[in-house]
């Protein structure tokens, strides 16, 4: 039997699952829905999800409430040091996810953010694939 695969999703592409079922990021989150993958959130993925739904995605108020009955993995709260030293490979607001990330050590970490999150300095020293949901179902599933 296959170890079921922990997959960091990040906001944007839990975003776009949910708005596009049938996309390769909603396919991720279906497998998550069946239980093949252990979905994995930090409690910052969880804020910008809902400060960014009911502005942005109003209609994606019931799937966002159903991903959460999952229910996925939440992070903890990183600390201050982990956020510092996540900070120094990603000089962004986007550091305590990062970090989250480095703390649970996943089998991938899933976003459209590539400006941020592909950056080669990021990819070199993580543990981890960092890939956009398309790579992550060719290459991992």
């Amino acid at each position: 039997m296959r170890k079921k695969l922990r997959v960091f999703i990040d906001t944007s592409a839990l975003l776009a699952g949910l708005n596009s079922p049938y996309g390769a990021a909603g396919t991720i989150l279906a497998a998550c829905f069946a239980h093949d993958l252990t979905a994995i959130v930090s409690p910052q993925i969880i804020e910008e999800a809902e400060r960014n739904i009911p502005v942005k995605f109003p209609h994606l108020a019931t799937s966002w409430a159903a991903f959460l009955l999952i229910p996925p993995e939440i992070t903890r709260k990183p600390l201050l040091g982990d956020v510092r030293r996540a900070y120094k490979l990603l000089p962004t607001s986007d550091a305590p996810i990062l970090a989250s990330a480095i703390e649970v050590k996943p089998d991938a970490f899933i976003t459209w953010n590539t400006r941020d999150f592909l950056r080669k300095e990021v990819v070199a020293s993580v543990s981890f694939p960092i890939l956009i949901p398309q790579q992550f179902l060719e290459h991992l599933l």
